[in-house]
């Protein structure tokens, strides 16, 4: 038996300790709680449990303490439990019950032993094959998810990396998951490696390069000047004066010798005339044209020599910068230049040689310097390194946009040629298993369709028919349902007179699918499991359903489960719990009355036990949580006097009451049951409460309409939906104060019947 159950690790609303030890089920066990309490949670932990693949780690506590830890997929350690849930039901009825169309149910009946033989042969079959699938539906998912990351991965890349360059092209829009996955499937070839993608990166955030002046050849026009260069230095006034008289040698000869003769002499020696200031001008004046002729073809020469210098220096300034050129043609830009360089130095240091000797010459004519090395100006300076890297790079400007579009594509193709062979083998390998996984479910498919006709063999028996339209003809007082064999003789049928019972209701849903669940657990009785070791958990017996069925199941339910060793019974219709008390009453007092007295048996698994399941908020998320089944439940014969004696220890209570996550809904069930006896002359809620509003002059509660309007959730007496927790203490402190001020003489009544203090609202 089951003596209480917790979590390992939080699970939808269940957190581990939910379930205090102090808290035990019983043999019979009634759990209340409001919609949103965790029930149907509970319900569904317990059935995966049931059907041996338990959802989550669990501990599970037996009648005697013992426990016993239970892994994810793991099964009941109970003999035998059976757990009727919305969610079985799903699985089991959804082709009967599916509400247009009631046609064939799944049929009961104890005459095909044969039939049974193979069915569970069957299932062991169906659960290894189930197994394969699920193995390959695992493999699938890893090698999907795989495929995913590495698409999104990509993406991301190509986005990040290339959205910069062009904002509006490179987007997740245009380059889609379907798009990268389309690209990488088509890739094919060689792709960039990483250094060219990276140099492609780094060359795409570069700023673009202007155009530059072509470079022109250096500046030679001296060179051709220069012949000469060396007679001009050796050449002096004298011997250029002189070179007037070659026609006549002799009198060449007589005026050299004549003129080293009479150097500082004031007479001549030969005419013994007077050598005064008038002759030595007119000696001076014809020697003074040589010497002038002499310095300006010196100054001539210099001003060429310094022209061409300064032109050489200019030229080699005017080159453009490294750093102006496409940064890939600037290494072999700057080497061409940093030649050039020293070519420029040595043929301005040349010059800067002649410019020396011309300028001691130009300063005196007479002297005679010897000629400097400038045969370094007679060779040719090549520039066409530096002219070929310039014209390139003025190419690169004029076809940027090309060149940007072709490093964009390196990139693109890097990012996806490198992984294109993983993503096609990833793909190949999704392919196999997707071919493996359908050959399985191929597989299991006709073996869950053999199944079901052994399943349908072993059924088709009137007699069930005939029990099952009793069971409904029971509960709902009426015949008006039935239940008959099909005519093919396979499985049974619904039928609403002699018409096929089609769109039926909730209630008879949830009806039939008990009645099935119920006869289902004897159709499974076997001579080795006695029914005195079987645990039966029924989550909303009464779901939809009226007063009168409500009544009628649940003395269905007493009846039926009164064989089975342990049996759970959930609910949040407040109209069955009280009938349950009532039934237990004796039992559950013979119960207390031995707990009282020590009894360390029943203390630890009691004969009957009331559980409450409400919700609390944790940490901002709703919790589910076990206790006691309150005292005013159990002492009230109205849900209503249960609402109000909650919310008024809400309101006293403001700093620790761990059912505040219902109150809200709480207060909003009460006023709806106060305004229909004052207003019964209207059908809705809201139009009830605008009445009990207006009541008062200035309507000082308009604020508790709107609070109603504003949190409309369930109507009717079975739903009581769980509301923001949040919703401040004062709306809720604000609807009893409106209670009180529309019957002040009822709100007194209801406190004195609850135990509630009235002074809670002063």
């Amino acid at each position: 038996m089951l003596r209480r159950i917790d979590v390992n690790a939080s699970w939808r609303s269940l957190d581990t300790g939910f379930w205090s030890d102090e808290l035990p089920l019983g043999c019979r066990t009634i759990v209340y709680g409001h919609n949103g309490s965790g029930k149907s949670t509970l319900s569904e932990l317990l059935l995966s449990l049931a059907e041996g693949d338990c959802v989550t780690d669990v501990v599970w506590e037996d009648e005697n303490k013992h426990r016993s830890n239970i892994k994810a997929g793991g099964v009941c350690p109970s003999v035998s439990m059976a757990v009727f849930t919305r969610k079985w039901v799903e699985t089991n009825l959804s082709a009967f019950l599916d509400g247009a169309n009631a046609s064939a149910i799944v049929t009961l009946g104890k005459e095909a032993i044969e039939a049974k033989e193979e069915e569970e042969r069957l299932t062991e079959e169906i659960g290894k094959l189930r197994d394969d699938v699920k193995e390959t539906e695992t493999q699938q998912n890893a090698v999907s998810s795989k495929i995913d990351k590495l698409t999104h991965d990509i993406q991301d890349r190509i986005v990040s990396e290339l959205k910069e360059f062009d904002y509006n092209y490179f987007t997740k829009n245009r380059f889609s998951v379907t798009r990268v996955k389309d690209d990488l499937r088509k890739y094919k070839g060689d792709f960039p490696d990483k250094n060219s993608h990276a140099e492609a990166l780094k060359r795409l955030g570069e700023s673009a390069p202007s155009p530059l002046s072509q470079v022109v050849p250096p500046p030679t026009e001296a060179t051709s000047k220069l012949t000469n260069l060396s007679e001009l230095l050796a050449e002096t006034p004298t011997r250029v004066a002189i070179r007037a008289l070659e026609s006549n040698p002799e009198a060449q000869a007589w005026v050299e010798q004549g003129l080293q003769l009479h150097e500082g002499l004031d007479h001549c020696l030969f005419c013994a005339g007077t050598i005064d200031n008038t002759r030595r001008e007119q000696l001076a004046r014809h020697f003074d044209e040589s010497w002038l002729q002499i310095r300006n073809k010196s100054k001539t020469l210099l001003d060429g020599v310094m022209s061409e210098k300064e032109a050489l220096v200019a030229w080699c300034a005017a080159l453009p910068a490294a750093t102006q050129l496409a940064s890939e043609l600037q290494p072999v830009y700057e080497d061409a230049m940093r030649q050039a360089k020293v070519d420029v130095d040595k043929r301005v240091a040349a010059l800067e040689a002649i410019e020396k000797v011309l300028s001691d010459k130009v300063a005196d004519p007479g002297t005679t310097p010897d000629a400097p090395d400038w045969s370094i100006l007679g060779s040719t300076m090549s520039v066409t390194v530096l002219a070929r890297t310039v014209t390139e790079h003025n190419d690169q400007v004029s076809r940027r946009a090309q060149i940007t579009e072709t490093r964009k594509q390196t990139v693109l193709n890097h990012l996806v040629g490198e992984h294109s062979e993983s993503f096609r083998k990833l793909e190949e390998q999704f392919k196999e298993l997707t071919e493996q996984g359908d050959t399985a479910r191929q597989a299991l498919d006709r073996a869950t369709r053999r199944l079901d006709q052994v399943r349908q063999a072993q059924f088709t028996t009137k007699a069930m028919a005939d029990t099952l339209t009793r069971d409904l003809a029971r509960v709902y007082g009426k015949d008006h349902l039935r239940v008959a064999v099909t005519p093919d003789g396979k499985s049974y049928a619904c039928q609403r007179g002699n018409e096929p019972g089609t769109n039926l209701s909730d209630g008879e849903r949830t009806t039939l699918s008990l009645l099935y669940f119920l006869r289902k657990l004897e159709d499974e009785q076997v001579p080795e499991r006695d029914d005195v070791q079987r645990i039966v958990v029924i989550d909303d017996p009464s779901s939809s359903l009226d007063r009168e069925a409500v009544f009628a199941t649940h003395q269905w339910l007493i009846d039926t489960l009164k064989g089975f060793g342990q049996y759970i019974i959930l609910t949040h219709d407040f109209s069955l719990l009280r009938l349950f008390i009532k039934s237990y009453k004796n039992a559950w007092g013979k119960s207390m009355s031995k707990i009282s007295k020590g009894d360390t048996g029943e203390i630890c698994f009691p004969k009957v036990s009331f559980l409450e399941m409400y919700a609390v908020e944790v940490d901002g998320e709703r919790r589910s949580r076990v206790g006691k089944l309150p005292s005013v439940l159990l002492n009230n014969t109205s849900e209503y006097a249960y609402l109000f004696s909650m919310v008024m220890a809400g309101i006293a209570d403001t700093d620790n009451y761990e059912r505040l996550f219902l109150l809200p809904n709480a207060a909003r069930r009460i006023l709806e049951v106060f305004a229909s006896y004052k207003a019964p002359h209207r059908t809705d809620f809201l139009q009830q409460l605008e009445v009990l509003v207006k009541t008062h002059q200035g309507e000082p509660y308009r604020d508790v309409y709107d609070f109603c309007n504003r949190f409309s959730h369930g109507e009717g007496s079975e739903s009581i939906d769980v509301l923001d927790a949040r919703t401040v203490h004062g709306q809720i402190r604000r609807c009893m104060e409106f209670m009180r001020a529309v019957d002040p003489e009822h709100f007194e009544r209801m406190c004195k019947a609850t135990g509630a203090d009235p002074s809670t609202l002063a």
